[in-house]
């Protein structure tokens, strides 16, 4: 009932129960739903943490989900960016499961090609200078690039952007003799 739209009638009930109950998840159910029925961005961050502390991949998921809509309200697209980056990861160990909280999230602005392309050196250690001389453009179009990527993910250093996007480790050469129908060549 909490996690489709009832939580404020919910939320009362789930904490008395918790209390009853042995182990986290309980608990952390009822702080999920007194997050929903707060709506404070805050709290649902709190939830998520909660959430996947025990292991509960779809409701941190739903928390961060409504933590990035609650930021997004409040006029902070930096953070609501960062809770849905977050909501996406949780979501993305859940095996396609799909809810009606998670549909309340507006898809965040994909980052463009170019975009992706400088944040992917930023995040490998390369300075905007570098960046700016290996892909022929000024110093300050690469930094204002990244300034874009970093608004659309929702981070604010080289270090929160490295964690982000991980960079995928290069491919490993195929030994010499080896089929290579099935090698992955980086893009």
């Amino acid at each position: 009932m909490a996690r489709l739209g009832g939580a404020g009638d919910a939320a009362d009930r789930l904490a008395e129960l918790a209390l009853g109950c042995d182990g986290a998840l309980a608990p952390a159910r009822a702080g999920l739903a007194a997050a929903l029925a707060d709506d404070d961005p805050g709290r649902l961050l709190q939830a998520a943490d909660a959430c996947q502390a025990v292991g509960a991949d779809l409701l941190a998921a739903e928390a961060a989900t409504a933590a990035a809509v609650a930021w997004r309200r409040a006029h902070a697209p930096r953070r609501a960016s960062a809770m849905a980056h977050r909501a996406a990861a949780a979501l993305a160990r859940c095996e396609g499961a799909r809810t009606p909280l998670l549909t309340t999230a507006q898809a965040t602005e994909p980052l463009t090609a170019r975009e992706q392309e400088i944040a992917l050196f930023a995040a490998a250690g390369h300075t905007s200078k570098d960046i700016a001389e290996v892909l022929a453009l000024s110093v300050r179009t690469v930094d204002n690039h990244l300034q874009r990527a970093y608004a659309k993910l929702g981070v604010t250093t080289r270090r929160e952007l490295a964690r982000t996007l991980r960079p995928v480790p290069p491919v490993p050469p195929v030994p010499p003799g080896a089929s290579v129908r099935h090698a992955c060549r980086p893009s």
